[in-house]
Parts: structure tokens; C-alpha cells; sequence
């Protein structure tokens, strides 16, 4: 039995993320498993005050919110199911303000076993949505879970999204995670990144690209994109890529701030800023 937490990222009660959320908690449900539904909004979350404290002195965020609740409900569950509306072509800003504190949250999840995670986007049919998906995924690989699914729903008004067929594949989806077991990924060709979705790429060179969201290289080939299991499986938030990220960049910025000091406060001095 999985014991799974459903995120609201809306404001709104009664919309069509709820109403989502109220779906995919019944079919759990009935399929035997546990499942708890909790909103974004009924939690505080400050704007991170790019302090370090958490980094430097190791210690939680001296801001008096809710984040480590939130948090702790994240953690605790066996699988995470994420519904967000598109808020001008991306996430609603609240949950950026939470992915913005993942410094602090990192000593929590980064010896945690991998689990599996669901984004569900809900979205108007039009084109206006290129980045909801990637900013989503970022929020859960941040938080050291799996994407195993990512799709948007469409509906504008309240309730539209029980008329899309996608429903049927969130049914799917969460059969998914019922049965989800941490696996290596596999070579693959794919119009989108297999790591977070996201299927806007940097060009490198000729037929060469990459993720902007995980860093993983790609070869456009006729079908699609080409993505190596050897890149897919070093991508930029595994854990082994997360903590040399930690060890030799965001824990070695305190010293290099120190050593370029006396060189700032002359910069300082010499823009008349002090």
C-alpha cells in the first residue's frame, strides 16, 4: 500500500486543480492505497533572504514560516502528485518562492531513497504554456524525486478539465506509481527530455543539444532527439551531481567572497558606493 500526498498549487478552491486533486484522491483510494491532499496556500512561505545561514553555519532557516511542514509532508509520503495552473507560461509564484529555499531543504532530502512523482499542469488550449512543465519538475527533482509522468490538462473555466480525455491518462499515471521501483534509465529517442520534460533545448553545435533544466545532452536524429543512458543517468540533480554541487561550488563561495573582499570594497569605492 502507498501512502501518497497530493500538492495543490492553487489558490483557488473548487477549480480545476482541485477538482483534480478530489480525482486522482478518490482513485487512489479505491485502489487500496492511502492519500492525503494539502494546499500550497494554506501554508506560509517567505522569500528566501539569500543569508546562507542554513549553507555556512548549518543550521534551519531562521525564517518563521511553514516550509519544513511542508516539507515533512513531502518526505513522509510515498509518492507526490503536483497540480498547477499555468500562471503566464510557468508555475504560480508561490511555488517558486518554495523552490527558492531548496539550500535549506537539501541536509533533508539528500540521503533520502528515490520516489516517484506526478505533475499534472492545468492549462487554457492555447499556446501559452512552454514553461509550466519544466518549472514544475524542477520543483520536484529539486526535492530528490523521480518524474515518471508530466502532462498538461487543458481547461480555462472552473471544472472544464473534467471534460478532457487526458483524464484516462492520469488513471495511468497513477497506476505508475503504485508500482513504481527505482530503475537506471534507458537509451531513448524522444521529442522531450526523459529526466523533467521539458522540451525547449539549447543548441550546442550542429545536431547537438541539450536540457536546459538537467544539462543533458541530446542528438537530434529524424524521430526526435537522441538521449544516451549514460547522460540520462548523470544528469545535473542526481545526487552525486547534487552534492559535488553543494562540496565544490555552494560550500566554496564563502572563502572566495572572503579572498575578493578587499577587491570589491575598491570597485565600491571607486563607483562611489560607499
Amino acid at each position: 500500500m502507498k501512502d501518497i500526498c497530493i500538492l495543490v498549487a492553487s489558490e483557488r478552491r473548487n477549480g480545476n486543480c482541485d477538482l483534480l486533486a478530489r480525482f486522482t484522491d478518490k482513485y487512489i483510494k479505491e485502489k487500496g492505497n492511502k492519500s492525503k491532499i494539502i494546499y500550497l496556500k494554506d501554508f506560509e512561505i517567505k522569500q528566501c533572504q539569500g543569508c546562507m545561514s542554513c549553507v555556512f553555519k548549518n543550521t534551519k532557516c531562521k525564517l518563521d514560516d511553514d516550509l519544513y511542514k511542508l516539507a515533512d509532508a513531502i518526505i513522509k509520503s510515498d509518492a507526490l502528485i503536483l497540480l498547477a495552473p499555468t500562471y503566464v507560461l510557468t508555475v504560480p509564484g508561490k511555488l517558486k518562492v518554495y523552490l527558492d529555499r531548496f539550500l535549506c531543504l537539501y541536509p533533508m532530502i539528500k540521503n533520502n531513497p528515490e520516489k516517484p512523482a506526478l505533475s499534472i499542469g492545468v492549462s487554457s488550449p492555447i499556446d501559452w504554456n512552454q514553461f509550466h512543465l519544466p518549472m514544475m519538475n524542477i520543483f520536484l527533482l529539486a526535492l530528490g524525486l523521480r518524474v515518471i509522468d508530466s502532462y498538461i490538462v487543458y481547461g480555462a473555466g472552473q471544472g472544464e478539465v473534467l471534460l478532457d480525455d487526458r483524464l484516462k491518462k492520469i488513471e495511468k499515471s497513477m497506476e505508475k506509481l503504485f508500482g513504481y521501483k527505482p530503475q537506471p534509465f534507458t537509451s531513448v529517442v524522444s521529442p522531450y527530455c526523459p529526466v523533467d520534460y521539458c522540451d525547449v533545448f539549447q543548441r550546442v553545435e550542429k545536431d547537438l543539444f541539450r536540457c536546459p533544466v538537467c544539462l543533458t545532452p541530446a542528438r537530434m536524429v529524424e524521430q526526435g532527439f537522441y538521449f544516451d543512458a549514460k547522460d540520462l543517468n548523470h544528469h545535473r540533480w542526481t545526487a552525486n551531481k547534487m552534492q559535488e554541487h553543494f562540496d565544490e561550488w555552494i560550500l566554496t563561495t564563502k572563502e572566495r567572497f572572503r579572498r575578493l573582499l578587499p577587491e570589491i570594497y575598491r570597485k565600491k569605492k571607486d563607483f562611489g558606493l560607499v
